[in-house]
């Protein structure tokens, strides 16, 4: 009986067996291996990103210390005034202050020319890191009111996100609302013919930025105000120990969790606005917070209206927000007759 050979399954034309199949495509293993590490060290480098931007824009716009205390009032100067509460414009934040009538000749008291004073970063209505206190003082016996208030997370008024005047020009703004319609606490003396600006630093960026929206304004006095502020916040924010790399996100982050947009604290773009009411600029020449350049800068801006009626005034020896402790009386003598300029005389008077 003869045997039977079995042929093999391919040659029965049946399917091939493993070792028949070709290999499988794809790169190989250790090209897959080091993709998927990339990927992981990308997303942890995001993460650490986003990390720290967060980071730096709570640092910017968290009041982490408590608000500087205020110690002095009018009344240490002999002068009479009011507390005085009103809100912001457009959100509506609770705003405290003071009202310092003006005095004029034989003790009388004025309010027909009103200045609003505008405070510093992480100070208040005294500002004594600029002497805020006593030059609303020397403009209060030269016959100008005085609307000294605390902005929004400084002093006495409400609690809100620290935005370098991208928000604090809505309480200027609220100060106009409160001298035009609010109740105020002298009625005898009926409400300001004139209102005009002061404002230092950060207050003077809020100014500026209110001033160019409210024709109410109608004379600014600016001191050591920043024509733009993401420079000044792109060389702080690594001394803060973060790298510069991180600052942009920083910043971005901050328009996502507060809403504050810091690209858009320009006041060299808003300056021209103004015109032609009167404007003052005034500079540190030795300030080594905010380059003295920058007074150039706005002054040329502000002068490209074509109305435009701008002074400008660069202190000698003065560091950032120093001026008036520098040059005491010639700064209020220079700022009493910007005002008298631009507001006219105290009918009163």
């Amino acid at each position: 009986m003869s045997q039977r050979y079995a042929a093999p399954d391919s040659a029965m034309g049946g399917s091939p067996t493993v070792a028949d199949r070709p290999a499988a495509s794809g790169p190989p293993t250790w090209a897959r291996r080091l993709a998927a590490i990339l990927l992981i060290l990308s997303a942890l480098a995001a993460f650490g990103y986003a990390g720290v931007s967060v980071y730096i824009a709570t640092a910017l716009a968290d009041q982490a210390e408590p608000p500087l205390a205020i110690t002095r009032t009018p009344a240490d100067l002999g002068l009479a005034y009011h507390d005085v509460m009103f809100a912001s414009r457009g959100d509506a934040l609770t705003l405290r202050g003071w009202f310092i009538p003006g005095v004029l000749s034989g003790g009388r008291l004025t309010v027909q020319r009103t200045i609003i004073v505008v405070h510093g970063a992480r100070q208040n209505r005294t500002d004594p890191a600029a002497g805020l206190l006593d030059l609303s003082g020397d403009l209060v016996r030269q016959g100008f009111a005085v609307l000294a208030f605390d902005m929004r997370g400084h002093g006495q008024s409400q609690a809100a996100p620290f935005s370098l005047g991208y928000f604090e020009q809505r309480d200027v703004l609220g100060a106009v609302d409160f001298l035009r319609s609010g109740s105020l606490p002298f009625p005898e003396l009926g409400r300001p013919h004139q209102i005009a600006g002061w404002g230092v630093s950060m207050g003077a960026n809020a100014l500026l930025l209110a001033a160019a929206r409210e024709p109410a304004l109608a004379a600014v006095v600016a001191d050591s105000a920043y024509p733009d502020i993401t420079p000044i916040l792109e060389r702080e924010i690594p001394k803060g120990g973060a790298p510069a790399p991180f600052a942009p996100g920083g910043l971005l982050a901050a328009r996502l969790l507060y809403g504050i947009n810091f690209y858009d604290i320009r006041p060299v773009d808003a300056v021209a606005h103004i015109a032609p009411r009167p404007l003052f600029f005034i500079q540190g020449g030795a300030d080594t917070f905010n380059p003295p350049t920058n007074l150039a800068v706005l002054t040329a801006a502000a002068r490209a209206a074509p109305d435009a009626s701008v002074e400008s005034w660069l202190v000698p020896g003065a560091d950032h927000a120093q001026a008036f402790h520098v040059a005491g009386s010639d700064y209020v003598n220079r700022v009493v007759a910007f005002y008298n300029q631009a507001l006219g005389p105290d009918s009163a008077a």
